[in-house]
């Protein structure tokens, strides 16, 4: 098991890469996108969905996942918590006991390059951005049926700070608000207005 062991926070291959995907399952093993020691590169879709317990990410001194039986992202031992209150309900997107092994992950690049060029300096060369990691979740609830989808953009610039991306929909119309937790204690909320059967998105800095 890597995630949640401080002998882990760096990629194996730094110079191509800054971060890198871990799967941690329940039986103590772990899939990495690179082997610690080869540095071979492992099959995304490999990653046995059905016995993870951890899935995220490492790199340049840090460690970024959440838990499967919560959904609650673990920022360098910061926890981080969702909800979303309307009518003077509260729904928490994360911290139910339910399976978030619907797991999401990819790379914001851009590509640079002389397309006209015949010489190989005017080939493409893609370049990491920002490295993305969450999951997706259709709860259905007693009151209303609710998709949610949260997604930690971590950008390769460090002046750019990470952020969470809060896809949500609903199927009835809720005038409510998404509420962000660190360890417990309310970080910031945000008015988020709800029409049914419409998606909202909502990014929030973490700072």
């Amino acid at each position: 098991m890597i995630l949640g062991n401080n002998q882990y926070r760096f990629s194996p291959v730094p110079q191509g890469q800054n971060f890198i995907w871990i799967a941690d399952y329940m039986d103590g093993s772990c899939l990495a996108e690179y082997e610690f020691d080869t540095r071979i590169k492992n099959d995304y879709y490999r990653i046995d969905k059905n016995k993870l317990i951890r899935f995220g990410l490492i790199g340049m001194g840090s460690q970024i996942y959440f838990d499967v039986a919560n959904g609650i992202f673990n920022i360098n031992k910061n926890r981080i918590q969702v909800s979303y209150i309307a009518d003077g309900i509260e729904y928490p997107l994360t911290g139910r006991t339910i399976l978030y092994n619907d797991i999401i992950q990819y790379k914001d690049a851009v590509g640079d390059g002389k397309l006209l060029s015949k010489t190989a300096s005017g080939r493409i060369r893609n370049n990491i951005v920002a490295h993305v990691v969450g999951y997706k979740k259709a709860m259905d609830l007693s009151d209303v049926n609710i998709n949610f989808k949260n997604l930690l953009h971590i950008p390769q610039d460090k002046n750019i700070p990470p952020y969470l991306e809060i896809k949500i929909s609903v199927d009835k119309d809720l005038n409510g608000e998404l509420v962000f937790r660190i360890n417990g204690l309310v970080a910031n909320k945000l008015h988020a207005p709800l029409l049914k059967n419409q998606a909202g998105i909502y990014n929030w800095e973490l700072i």
